[in-house]
């Protein structure tokens, strides 16, 4: 579980970097219009996970 204070990193790093919604850059499109969309699974992933796991090196910094 991600908490509000991760969270809130999380997302002063999303705005810092001028990156989308979802941590990615500003001009990613996606098919089906969501990344969080997993048809292998009910329900959305988490998008505070989808960020970390896509930016490997912004967890390493959280986790510090």
């Amino acid at each position: 579980m991600i908490s509000d204070e991760l969270k809130k990193l999380i997302d002063d790093w999303v705005k810092r970097e001028g990156r989308n919604e979802f941590g990615d850059p500003k001009d990613t499109h996606y098919a089906g219009g969501n990344p969080l969309f997993d048809e292998r699974s009910p329900g959305l992933k988490d998008r505070y996970e989808y960020i970390l796991e896509r930016n490997p090196k912004l967890k390493e910094e959280l986790e510090k």
